[in-house]
């Protein structure tokens, strides 16, 4: 375990998937429930801005200290789960996000949660692909948490976390 004084500063965006199909109890509740876990462990120096997508995509929490964890909880005990999942969209937002907040020598990273239902909407497999490898090389990674059973698509969260730089773990 490294002290926190080793570790450099976090620019996180959760991109949490609040689409219908995240409305049972070993999804969405389970995701908030981790989330909240690693925002108890965030230092003043780090931030986390929320990014949610289902039909749509949206802006929950703009990128804040790590320190105000009462916000980011609230922020997170907000979601609901409904509507399609257009997952594109919500990765374009959270590339966005990321960027704009980059911490230089920092931890830039996305963390992907979803039941592995991600639909890419308009673009292609290999579009987000191409999107995914642009940001890894300007130096933003992307993480998956796969939560849930039954619809999973655990090979696309493999090359999401892959072409990301990331790692894949399956809740």
């Amino acid at each position: 375990k490294m002290s926190n004084a080793e570790i450099p500063p976090s620019n996180l965006v959760f991109l949490l998937d609040v689409s219908g199909s995240m409305d049972a109890p070993n999804k969405l509740p389970l995701l908030i429930k981790a989330m909240k876990m690693l925002a108890g462990q965030l230092r003043a120096s780090d931030r986390v801005a929320i990014v949610v997508y289902a039909g749509s995509s949206g802006l929950v929490l703009p990128s804040t200290p790590g320190n105000q964890k009462d916000k980011i909880v609230s922020a997170l005990e907000r979601l609901r789960a409904g509507g399609s999942t257009a997952g594109s969209a919500g990765l374009r937002l959270a590339y966005q996000v990321a960027e704009e907040n980059f911490v230089r020598n920092g931890n830039n990273r996305i963390i992907l949660a979803t039941d592995g239902d991600f639909n890419v909407g308009p673009s292609s497999n290999a579009e987000m692909e191409r999107l995914i490898e642009t940001y890894r090389n300007k130096g933003i990674f992307i993480s998956v948490a796969g939560f849930g059973m039954g619809n999973y698509k655990d090979d696309k969260m493999e090359i999401i976390a892959d072409k990301g730089n990331g790692n894949y773990a399956y809740i």
